[in-house]
Order: C-alpha cells, then sequence, then structure tokens
C-alpha cells in the first residue's frame, strides 16, 4: 500500500518505522527544513512501552530514558499533598524531546523523509488521497495518515469546524545539567495560587522543569517573562525548586499556551486517517500526549497487518477515538483544577488531597493500561 504521513514528529515518525517494516510504500512528509522537536522534557509511560512489546524501538527509548515510579504534588511549603505510584511492572520514562525523537527517527530511512514539505491541500476520495504542496508536484496514495499536530491542515481540510482551545494557562519549560536530585526516581509537582512548578530528573544529572502560570491568551505580559520574573514570582517555593531556577540558563526558556481539542467522533475520513495531536490534542496534565501518539501509530499499524484496508481503519477507530477522549477530558480536569488561584478554593483543593488514599490516586491511571492493540 501507498501511505503518505503527514508530520515528521513522535506519533508520524512513528507510524512511519512501523508501516515501512511491514514492507508498504511510506513517504513522510515534514514542513520544516529539518526534523526537530521543539521542547525541554517528556515523558512516555509504560502504556507504550508494553505495547511496543519486543519491537527494538522499546529497547532504544529504555536506553535514553530514566526511569519514575512515583508521582508527588506537594504545596508550596514542601507539604506532602498526594503521591502515587505508578504501575507495578511497568517501565515509566523521562527524557529530553529531541533524544526521543532522535530514537524513533533512527528507524525511519533517511530517505523516506521529505523535509521542506508543505501541505496547502488534500483531495479525498473513496479510492485515493491526493496530496498538493507548497512548491512540489501534487501525489496521490492509498492512505493519508495526519500527524501534523494541532493546528493540523489533514484536520483542518477533514473536520473544517474542529479548532484548538485555550485552557486559560501558559507553560514556561526548561533543561537543566548538572543537578543534584536525590531522588531520581520521583517526579515531583508544587501546587499554590500563584502557579504549579514541576521537577522532573533525566538520565546524567538532568532535570527538566515546567512552570504553569494562569494567563490570558498570549499574554504579553508572560511573554516579557524571563529568568529573574520567574525566580521572584516563585522565591518562597521550596529550596529544590530554586536551585533548579538557579541552574537555568538565562535563555533557552521555552513558553507555550496550552490547548487541546475538543473530542472528536471519528479519525477516519475516507482515506485520511488522524493521529497524535491533530486527532486528540490534549494538555500535559497526564504526561501523555507523545504516548498516545506513539500508541495510535501502533495500533494503526497492528490493525493494517491484521485486517483488510476498510477493517482496518474502523477497527482504529473504534480502539482510540473512545480511549483518547478519555484522556482528554480527564487531563483538562486536572488542569483544571491544579490551576486554581482562590486561597480559600486552594485551601479546600489541598485539604482534600490530603485525604484522598494514595492507592485510589494510583488507580486513576490503571485505564491507560487496558487499551487494546488491534
Amino acid at each position: 500500500m501507498k501511505i503518505a504521513i503527514v508530520g515528521a514528529g513522535i506519533g508520524g515518525l512513528t507510524a512511519a518505522a512501523l508501516l515501512n517494516e511491514q514492507g508498504h510504500e511510506v513517504k513522510i512528509f515534514e514542513k520544516n527544513s529539518q526534523v526537530s522537536e521543539v521542547g525541554a522534557g517528556i515523558g512516555i509511560g509504560g502504556n507504550v512501552i508494553e505495547k511496543l512489546g519486543k519491537h527494538d524501538l522499546a529497547k532504544g527509548i529504555k536506553n535514553v530514558g530514566q526511569v519514575i515510579d512515583t508521582m508527588e504534588v506537594l504545596d508550596d511549603k514542601n507539604n506532602m499533598l498526594s503521591k502515587m505510584k505508578l504501575k507495578k511492572n511497568t517501565v515509566n520514562l523521562t527524557m529530553t524531546r529531541q533524544s526521543l525523537i532522535d530514537i524513533i527517527k533512527s528507524y525511519v530511512p533517511n530517505q523516506i523523509i521529505f523535509t521542506n514539505h508543505h501541505v496547502t491541500d488534500i483531495d479525498n476520495g473513496a479510492l485515493k488521497v491526493t496530496l498538493h504542496f507548497e512548491t512540489q508536484e501534487q501525489e496521490s496514495f492509498d492512505l493519508c495518515i495526519g500527524a501534523d499536530g494541532i493546528h493540523a491542515k489533514t484536520r483542518e481540510v477533514t473536520v473544517p469546524n474542529s479548532k484548538p482551545i485555550y485552557q486559560g494557562y501558559t507553560v514556561f519549560r526548561g533543561l537543566v545539567e548538572d543537578v543534584d536530585i536525590k531522588h531520581t526516581n520521583i517526579a515531583k509537582e508544587y501546587w499554590s495560587k500563584k502557579g504549579r512548578v514541576g521537577i522532573v530528573p533525566l538520565l546524567n544529572n538532568q532535570a527538566y522543569w515546567f512552570i504553569s502560570i494562569n494567563a490570558k491568551e498570549k499574554d504579553t505580559k508572560m511573554q516579557s517573562y524571563g529568568k529573574p520574573h520567574l525566580q521572584a514570582r516563585f522565591n518562597h517555593f521550596p529550596n529544590e525548586v530554586r536551585k533548579i531556577l538557579d541552574k537555568q540558563s538565562e535563555t533557552d526558556i521555552l513558553l507555550h499556551d496550552i490547548y487541546d481539542l475538543n473530542p472528536l467522533k471519528s479519525f477516519i475520513y475516507q482515506r485520511v486517517v488522524l493521529l497524535g495531536d491533530a486527532a486528540h490534542a490534549t494538555t500535559p496534565n497526564m504526561g501523555q500526549g507523545a504516548g498516545q501518539a506513539m500508541e495510535d501509530a501502533i495500533i494503526l499499524a497492528n490493525c493494517i497487518a491484521s485486517y483488510d484496508f476498510d477493517e482496518a481503519l474502523q477497527r482504529y477507530d473504534k480502539l482510540r477515538v473512545k480511549h483518547t477522549k478519555k484522556v482528554t477530558l480527564r487531563s483538562r480536569k486536572i488542569g483544571k483544577i491544579a490551576q486554581r488561584r482562590n486561597r480559600f478554593v486552594v485551601a479546600v483543593r489541598n485539604a482534600i488531597a490530603k485525604m484522598i488514599p494514595n492507592k485510589l490516586i494510583s488507580n486513576q491511571t490503571r485505564f491507560l493500561y487496558k487499551s487494546k492493540q488491534k
């Protein structure tokens, strides 16, 4: 089968690697001049590693990942609000975004990756799908996989009324070197009415940090924030937070407003299938954005290998639409709870969080492991 993949991000590259291995004629089109990932750190949950099974890619990801088995939420005075043990007998990993891209890309032949290919339109029919490019000749395929992110051209063409929704907060991110983290198996978040601070250990004494602050969309005040502003705003936070910000360089701080999508009823539109953020962009509160994109790719490849064309797409749709909807809505809800800034509401939230048994909190992510593979 001749397959086009639009977007050489985490989901698109994973799909390309697996479908190329199956013997399909795959071409992956990336609008930028190189395959790279904008961002700092990233998490890949055990749900993804399990679905990769014995594929060598699982080993490659493990080689660049720091094992995390516990998530802690604390307040700005270092009081524990909740502690979640991740599922036993699974491997949950953190790494830099670029290292993950590089690992997946190593399983994709260079000759099937076409950079500087900007898709401008798609003719989608019952028998073929044709891609139109800004500067290259159009080309037809049996299947087009839209993996071009939250602002996807593939979704714009197939579901024009589906638009990204701003969730009311913006996130600063960075990577720091030579950090001394006592427990490298624990990822932490500190919650306060001024915002959230997350610290995530990586390999080789690196750490990924993020700061999430309520703000207007495209807020000019937030865009003017630098390291000194963040240090001043969170100077009352525990020492671990202050040390991480001290280590951060004045430059290389990323800032992104946070968006998601209202869940779609289908990811299949004739011969276009949506995948990853193009299909179900989610807030980062469950750390599942990249993982769900990879799951999409794995399950789509499994379905194509196991069923005839129409049945494969319908099976993919059935397995992924409902599951990713749950991830999106739960992640959105966590964000709304975590971003509270009214002093009284924050105090009540924290008191309730302390009373919820840690085992019950851990059980909230069990559904991630229950989705079928084909």
